[in-house]
């Protein structure tokens, strides 16, 4: 395992700062998600959609302070950052997907699942990283594990959506 049960005042500080700035940029990532899912929603006339879509943003904007939370824990600095300029130039680029195609929820499934694929990759490396502490392991295994979820049923409804065309 990857990650060490001894408290962070021990481990190198370089270290520490590799893997506060990693939560840190998980934090960027999740306040993308959040808002892609928030447009998502707003742009996709299906009901289900909608649902699912508020759901994931709610559970995006959770993780985002849970890794704040994380982050101070370990003595680090949260940084206020707000979103991304590629999850901007995505989320608009959803909505003039969502402009020309109707609020055609299959589009919006097939943007929601390219999301996903960014942050189950940005999860995998965070988990990859040495000496993480055991709460923030624990909690980016947790995080990994509902994202993995939702990209499973991102991909189910997508499926059906063209199973049924």
């Amino acid at each position: 395992m990857k990650y060490q049960n001894q408290n962070m005042n021990i481990m190198d500080t370089s270290n520490k700062n590799i893997i506060i700035d990693k939560l840190n940029h998980l934090i960027k990532r999740n306040y993308d998600a959040e808002y892609g899912y928030k447009d998502a929603a707003e742009n996709v006339e299906d009901g289900e959609l909608k649902v699912l879509f508020k759901a994931y943003a709610e559970q995006r904007y959770q993780f985002g302070h849970d890794l704040k939370g994380e982050i101070e824990n370990l003595g680090g600095q949260v940084k206020k950052d707000g979103t991304s300029i590629a999850g901007d130039i995505h989320r608009k680029w959803m909505d003039f997907k969502a402009a020309v195609s109707s609020q055609d929820g299959e589009s919006m499934l097939e943007e929601g699942r390219k999301g996903e694929m960014v942050s189950w990759e940005d999860y995998n490396e965070a988990l990859g990283l040495e000496d993480l502490p055991a709460s923030t392991y624990i909690l980016l295994k947790d995080h990994k594990a509902k994202i993995d979820e939702s990209l499973y049923q991102i991909m189910e409804l997508k499926d059906q959506s063209v199973a049924s065309k």
